[in-house]
């Protein structure tokens, strides 16, 4: 199973005190001991590095960054064919609650078939991906 992983589940695994904390680690868990393929964006890592710096600490965030370069998830870098699809996307919904980011994120799941998501931010669950894709969160 290909997963792709948002800004807010990390931010659950990483911080103790995060409302979805529990449910993130149990989550994940199920997705190490099914061997699933995990992957983000760099777009999602400026957000999680700057989410943990405010939410918990610098020393959090650059702990993080050390421990992201030991893992098996895999980081794809947002391409001009992305950020064109991002865009386009952007463009159709005036949810404001939605990011730029969140549209490249929806621009990759839609573009490389994820299976499934790994996110707590609603509008995951209720994006009109190009296939259907499994909300984990």
């Amino acid at each position: 199973m290909k997963v792709f992983i948002d800004t807010g589940a990390f931010c659950a695994l990483t911080i103790p005190k995060d409302e979805h904390n529990q449910k993130a680690k149990s989550i994940y868990k199920q997705l190490k001991d099914s061997k699933a393929i995990l992957y983000t964006s760099d777009y999602v890592l400026d957000e999680v590095y700057t989410l943990l710096k405010t939410r918990a600490s610098h020393a959090t965030s650059i702990k993080f960054m050390d421990e992201l370069q030991n893992s098996h998830i895999i980081i794809f870098r947002i391409t001009e064919e992305i950020e064109d699809a991002a865009k386009a996307i952007f463009m159709q919904f005036e949810d404001k609650k939605l990011s730029f980011t969140d549209c490249t994120s929806f621009a990759l799941i839609n573009h490389f078939n994820f299976d499934a998501v790994f996110a707590f931010d609603e509008h995951f669950r209720y994006h009109p991906y190009t296939h259907p894709v499994e909300f984990l969160g």
